[in-house]
């Protein structure tokens, strides 16, 4: 074979090989935008995630913290409420006294009550004495009445007496 029969049997090659390298280079050329799309796809996305990686860090920052005040209010309530107990105990032990007290008033009202009822038959039978003692005053007063009025007739007789006594003597 001569080079010339060998140039023509590759000149349909090459041609076949730079329409093929052609459409290559368009394909790639068409992968490349893809991948620039892709790229920027990519770069948005990759924005995005460093985006939300950052809420979720700070969310999770956020968490923590809740977590941590939350654990503080626990410990705060678990105080709160041991106090609670405790306050609870004392007006429980306050109720009580506050009970055995109330007995003891009730049991002194009831001494009351019947000293008062003593003092009031009492009180009845003064009252009883007083009024007799006021009739007998009366009767005293009728008496002590009556007492002078004869007293003052016999002044008046001794009065008498004594004029007659001097008409005679004279």
């Amino acid at each position: 074979m001569t080079e010339k029969e060998r140039l023509d049997q590759l000149e349909p090659l090459v041609a076949d090989i730079a329409l093929k390298q052609d459409r290559m280079l368009g394909q790639i050329g068409m992968i490349v935008d893809q991948v620039s799309l892709h790229t920027v796809r990519l770069d948005d996305l990759t924005r995005r995630v460093t985006s939300t990686e950052k809420k979720i860090d700070s969310l999770a920052n956020g968490l923590g913290q809740l977590t941590v005040g939350l654990n503080e209010t626990r410990q705060e309530m678990r105080q709160r409420f041991n106090q609670l107990e405790q306050h609870q105990s004392k007006l429980e032990e306050g109720q009580e006294k506050l009970e055995q007290h109330q007995s003891k008033l009730e049991e002194g009202q009831e001494k009351l009550e019947r000293r008062q009822g003593k003092l009031e038959e009492r009180q009845g039978k003064l009252e009883e004495g007083q009024i007799r003692l006021e009739q007998r005053q009366s009767n005293l007063e009728q008496r002590f009445d009556r007492f002078e009025n004869r007293l003052e007739k016999m002044d008046h007789t001794q009065e008498l007496i004594l004029m007659l006594l001097k008409e005679r003597l004279k």
